[in-house]
């Protein structure tokens, strides 16, 4: 199973990262890929990846620090550098003017574009600015992180060309949405991510979440599709191949 989006420069890991990621490995993630969301985490994700040819990496600003951008452009060249992201809208706290917060979501899709790679992005209680300005960028392709708006919007997306990022929420007894999400959503178009070390799943609830817990998302969708986790691995692994290169 590929773990397509994870955090594992966030201090939650700082004494145990080598274990975390060795365990990782072990239990038969076969890749990860590092979001990397703030300046200061940069340079470290780019050693990271360097370090381990089975993690690569993504640079991106934040809605939430979408008052410090800064033109990135240069840093994405690097060949373990698979996509632009997580950037987009966050209306959820909504502690930063929502205009800054389109304006920054256009720079960097307009970064995407010109350097044409995938791009990831973060819509928080925000689908409906999202998608009208995602709806603008026609030639783009990339993931909706953490899906969790309704089938309506879940097939806008999808028309747009987009593929649905599905986390440990899925495992969650109240997220019946996201699951029927899951149910009328081709396999095809989905993507695994533990957005770790945040959201873990309802095993670990209240608990670090860590990319070994990826099996707890494929299970879910295995069980809802009433597909083999296999199966789930296998298409979703092929998804993120195509989507990022790796």
């Amino acid at each position: 199973m590929i773990d397509t989006h994870c955090h594992l420069l966030d201090e939650s890991f700082n004494s145990d990262r080598k274990e975390v990621i060795e365990r990782a490995f072990a239990e038969g993630i076969t890749k990860i890929i590092e979001i990397s969301v703030e300046p200061s985490l940069w340079q470290g994700s780019l050693d990271l990846c360097r370090r381990y040819n089975n993690i690569f990496c993504t640079f991106g600003i934040h809605p939430h620090d979408a008052e410090k951008y800064v033109d990135y452009t240069h840093l994405l060249k690097d060949e373990k550098v698979v996509a632009v992201g997580e950037f987009g809208l966050d209306y959820h706290r909504n502690n930063v003017d929502k205009k800054i917060q389109a304006e920054v979501f256009e720079k960097q899709l307009d970064i995407a574009k010109k350097i044409n790679k995938p791009v990831i992005i973060h819509s928080r209680e925000a689908e409906v600015d999202s998608y009208k300005i995602l709806s603008q960028y026609k030639n783009l392709r990339g993931v909706v992180h953490c899906f969790s708006s309704t089938l309506e919007y879940a097939e806008k997306f999808l028309a747009l060309g987009y593929y649905l990022g599905i986390d440990c929420p899925v495992t969650y007894p109240k997220a019946d949405n996201l699951r029927d999400v899951v149910k009328n959503v081709p396999l095809e178009k989905i993507l695994l991510e533990t957005d770790a070390p945040y959201l873990p799943p309802q095993k670990f609830r209240g608990k670090r979440n860590e990319p070994s817990y990826i099996k707890f998302i494929a299970e879910e969708i295995a069980k809802i599709k009433n597909l083999s986790i296999d199966e789930v691995s296998k298409i979703t692994d092929n998804n993120a191949e195509v989507l990022f290169g790796i």
